[in-house]
């Protein structure tokens, strides 16, 4: 089955990225689909980044990291970020 399913996305001009993980049936099952794709096209937002401020970021990160947590450069990106609008009064 898994073969026809590349052939027909193949034929289509489709590839296939990844496996839809197993929600469930029913309408609470394609809530939770719903759900989970909206927070994956939130966290795979592409972001342009000068070479030099990841290559900074990535330094940060190394340092931040401890054997037990290893500290991502673009989540240290984004906590910073977040962090700095929170920080900005909007008037409103």
């Amino acid at each position: 089955m898994a073969e026809n399913i590349r052939e027909i996305a193949a034929k289509m001009g489709a590839v296939i990225v990844g496996q839809v993980p197993d929600t469930g049936g029913g309408a609470l099952g394609a809530a939770k689909l719903a759900h989970d794709v909206a927070r994956l096209r939130v966290e795979t937002q592409p972001i342009r980044i000068a070479a030099v401020t990841f290559e900074k970021l990535t330094r940060i990160a190394e340092r931040a990291s401890t054997p037990e947590r290893k500290v991502d450069p673009l989540d240290l990106a984004a906590r910073l970020l977040e962090d700095a609008v929170a920080a900005i009064q909007d008037g409103g």
